[in-house]
């Protein structure tokens, strides 16, 4: 019964921040939320969202010990329960601590490896899709910060959709942020693989200490999610996505 009491109140806390998100996003420009949703969703594409990593295949680790495998399930929880609110189909390659590899890989090399194929496999058997993956940047200097989408060369659709989304967190939650879509290479195994319009959301600096904090904050997590949404959203219904996405003042 009390575990029955805190789902509800978890699923109504969550609605009551999304509602407040649609406000501020409308009293900064009604107009352009009122574009990204004039045209529904009949006829969308299926979301399918990676929560990068898991299992025995942690990600990246800040100096406080926050795993990144956890960071990128939370964000990617939240992401699906928003687009399934608004009429998307999703699926998810993970909804729990896990790696997906085959039972036959005994390492953890192996088992890494078979992990990344059945991404790729579950990309490939999911027709008419999106692959939005979601992760967790590092690096040696701890001053760096903000979150930067990179994007499938495979597919011309996969660039526009990183720049919306880009767009779309930088304007909403990150005014300050500066950072640039960028192309992935080999290093990024899914992307390089994907045929289908295909990103990755690094969301943040896990080396940075205060980004840490943000990215373990739910709240904060839910605004990823919701900026992340309404990126999509704007690809979608064809907007541009420096002009149409709403101004911080």
């Amino acid at each position: 019964m009390k575990k029955s009491r805190w789902i509800w109140a978890a699923i109504a806390a969550f609605l009551i921040l999304f509602c407040i998100f649609v406000m501020i996003v409308e009293r900064k420009n009604a107009d352009a939320m009122q574009t990204a949703s004039a045209g529904g969703v009949s006829g969308h594409p299926t979301i399918l969202i990676d929560a990068g990593h898991g299992g025995v295949d942690g990600g990246t680790v800040a100096k406080d010990g926050t795993v990144e495998k956890g960071i990128n399930l939370e964000i990617a929880l939240k992401l699906e329960a928003v687009f399934r609110m608004m009429g998307f189909d999703t699926v998810m390659t993970r909804r729990e601590d896990i790696s997906i590899h085959d039972e036959s890989a005994k390492t953890i090399r192996a088992q890494k490896i078979s992990d990344l194929h059945n991404r790729l496999k579950l990309i490939n058997e999911t027709p008419d899709c999106l692959f939005i993956s979601i992760h967790q940047n590092s690096y040696p200097y701890p001053n760096n910060t903000g979150t930067q989408v990179f994007y499938s060369p495979n597919n011309p659709e996969s660039e526009a959709l990183a720049a919306s989304i880009q767009q779309s967190v930088i304007h909403l939650i990150q005014p300050k942020n500066i950072r640039k879509i960028k192309k992935s290479g080999t290093e990024i195994y899914l992307l390089y693989q994907a045929k289908t319009p295909a990103v990755m959301v690094e969301c943040g600096f896990m080396s940075n200490t205060q980004e840490t904090e943000k990215l373990r904050n739910e709240a904060y997590q839910s605004e990823l999610a919701l900026s992340i949404f309404y990126g999509v959203l704007n690809y979608l219904n064809g907007n541009d996505a420096s002009a149409s996405v709403p101004v911080t003042q």
